[in-house]
């Protein structure tokens, strides 16, 4: 009996296992074959001097680089990403480590080779989905090397993508207006600056806009007002000095409405960097004001009197540069903004006011 056990339960088992593999097999035959690419694979023979690694493929590569540049070690997080670039040229990761390798360049100051990876991305890998954010990234190492040319014809290719997001294609204007400014393309610069101002005011109503932007391209298009009432003269005989000295203050008027529209979107930072600017239009209205011509006629004495009666009439100027810092700072601290422009607008503040105080200080009494 127990023979017949021992033989008989194996048969059964292969029996029933056979009628059972037949369908199976015949439905696997019915499915298209997969073809199933994996990753490349680096195997070495000993770990790479670089790297420290001896076998490696790019997805182990951009986990090491990206821990290492969290971690904050930069320089250590780029031969990973390099290696990528150079040795998996078709992987996945290409993209995401040419980005990740820019921003550490950036980050140690190597503005030249981050926009050699960040074209990696722009110019070959055009579906890439960080093309938008390699763009602006590469354009903006572009301006810190005034490269501006460079930077307006790539800004203007951002601008050409189809479905760019709303607040990108503002951002982009106001970056690509600059790098006109710079160029000296002012027309262009201008038209670039009131078309963000144009798309920001009739999509601000629709959906939550950030205002930084906004405010920097008015804040741009008061700069080129500013720079308008620089280059005004004050010139003799006296009645094209009234002339020029009206349309001084005209321009003058037009850069602050500029400012004071800055002012108004609300956004800290460009909000301190207009209060400075205003406060300096009234110093460089004191100062050429100071260094207009004389007139010709005038004796020596009398020229010197002339000069110390300008320069009390138009300390008023100096009076309002300084209420203007003062509101500037008072802004800065409710806001707790700390930048360039309120430590500007601090110093500025100190040295006018020690200029008011000497001009107005108390005459001596005179001897009898």
């Amino acid at each position: 009996m127990s023979v017949f056990r021992t033989s008989i339960v194996p048969l059964l088992a292969t029996l029933m296992l056979g009628a059972g593999c037949a369908p199976v097999e015949q439905a696997r035959r019915k499915q298209p074959a997969r073809e199933i690419i994996l990753d490349p694979l680096h195997i070495g023979l000993r770990p790479d001097h670089e790297l420290g690694l001896t076998d490696f493929d790019a997805a182990t590569l951009f986990k090491e680089g990206v821990r290492l540049q969290q971690a904050g070690d930069c320089k250590g997080a780029l031969p990973f990403y390099d290696r990528i670039i150079s040795e998996f040229p078709e992987s996945r990761y290409l993209s995401a480590a040419a980005f990740d390798s820019g921003r550490c360049l950036e980050d140690l100051g190597n503005n030249a080779v981050a926009v050699e990876r960040y074209a990696l991305i722009t110019a070959k890998l055009t579906a890439s989905k960080d093309w938008v954010d390699a763009a602006f990234r590469q354009s903006a190492c572009l301006e810190r090397l005034s490269r501006h040319g460079e930077a307006a014809e790539l800004l203007a290719r951002l601008l050409d993508r189809p479905k760019l997001a709303i607040s990108d294609r503002i951002d982009a204007m106001v970056l690509r207006g600059e790098a006109l400014t710079e160029l000296g393309e002012l027309n262009a610069a201008e038209s670039a600056f009131r078309g963000a101002l144009r798309i920001f005011k009739r999509r601000a109503h629709d959906e939550y806009l950030d205002p930084a932007p906004a405010a920097r391209a008015e804040f741009r298009l008061a700069r080129l007002a500013e720079q308008r009432f620089d280059r005004a003269p004050l010139r003799l005989p006296e009645e094209q000095m009234r002339a020029d000295l009206e349309a001084k203050a005209e321009l003058l008027l037009d850069a602050q409405a500029g400012y004071l529209r800055t002012i108004r979107y609300g956004d800290p930072e460009w909000a301190s960097a207009a209060g400075f600017r205003i406060g300096t239009l009234y110093l460089h209205l004191h100062q050429a004001m100071e260094q207009a011509p004389t007139p010709a006629d005038l004796s020596e004495e009398e020229t010197a009197v002339y000069k110390e009666m300008l320069e009390r009439k138009t300390a008023v100027l100096l009076r309002k540069a300084l209420k203007v810092f003062e509101m500037t700072m008072e802004l800065a601290e409710r806001t707790r903004s700390d930048n360039e422009w309120t430590r500007a607008a601090r110093e500025e503040m100190k040295r006018v006011e020690a200029r008011v105080l000497t001009l107005f200080e108390p005459l001596p009494d005179s001897e009898p």
